[in-house]
């Protein structure tokens, strides 16, 4: 009996697809997927999103926005697949044409309501892409309140320490 193996072997096919997760599995550690990020406190994503976006206002604004609203990073089925990490893990940084493509997917589920708003807003912020105005009535006050001191320090003219109420 031989021991070499026919192209179309189930053994083959098993050892292809192992090959196949294999690589992927290293690819996603060589840059950073956010998708092997397990589970983690809104803390420390907070604090690693604003040490990513200090001295960036559009940064500031979206991560203000992101991290007072609050969804984003207490899903971690966003924050996994949407922020890259720095190698230290002190850093992190939105992946906006990915989140902007998981908030915009058909089959995903944000298809209406506030937090799609909110983050298509916060796409919007960072890239110029189209953002949902028609949509900000469906805010509450207090999303309301968060989105527009979020453009206010997009601006420059509010602090984001003053926005976090951090000022001496």
């Amino acid at each position: 009996m031989s021991t070499e193996r026919r192209p179309g072997s189930r053994r083959n096919r098993v050892d292809s697809k192992h090959r196949i997760e294999r690589a992927t599995a290293r690819r996603a550690t060589r840059h950073n997927d956010g998708a092997s990020v397990p589970a983690m406190s809104s803390e420390v994503i907070e604090a690693a999103l604003y040490r990513a976006a200090e001295g960036d206002f559009a940064a500031q604004a979206t991560t203000y926005i992101l991290t007072e609203e609050g969804s984003f990073v207490r899903r971690p089925d966003l924050y996994a697949v949407c922020l890259d990490w720095s190698d230290d893990g002190r850093y992190a940084s939105v992946r906006w044409e990915t989140l902007r493509e998981v908030v915009t997917a058909p089959d995903g589920p944000y298809h209406d309501g506030a937090l799609r708003t909110i983050l298509l807003l916060c796409c919007s912020l960072h890239d110029d892409g189209p953002a949902p105005l028609s949509r900000l009535a469906s805010l509450d006050t207090t999303n309301a309140r968060i989105v527009s001191r979020g453009v206010h320090i997009a601006t420059g003219a509010l602090p984001l320490r003053q926005a976090l109420g951090n000022t001496p």
